[in-house]
């Protein structure tokens, strides 16, 4: 299984692992956005959270390096 790369409330980039699908791990989160998760804590459950699979153009926006995800995407699941 791979771990998802997803945008979460539109405001949010994040990963779920396998191990914790439940839980949303965060990238950055966007408090312009409107983001209320905080960027160094242990996780999030996902609840009611609206999730997609994040894009290339995502990582660009929240200026977050894509290369090191794009290079090893055997192990990542994106859009």
């Amino acid at each position: 299984m791979k771990t998802k790369l997803v945008v979460v409330n539109e405001n949010t980039l994040g990963y779920i692992i396998p191990e914790l699908p439940d839980t949303i791990s965060i990238l950055h989160a966007s408090i312009l956005k409107g983001s209320v998760m905080v960027n160094n804590t242990g996780g999030y459950p996902i609840n009611n959270n609206s999730i997609r699979l994040a894009t290339e153009k995502d990582f660009e926006d929240y200026r977050v390096s894509f290369e090191g995800y794009k290079k090893d995407s055997q192990n990542y699941e994106f859009n």
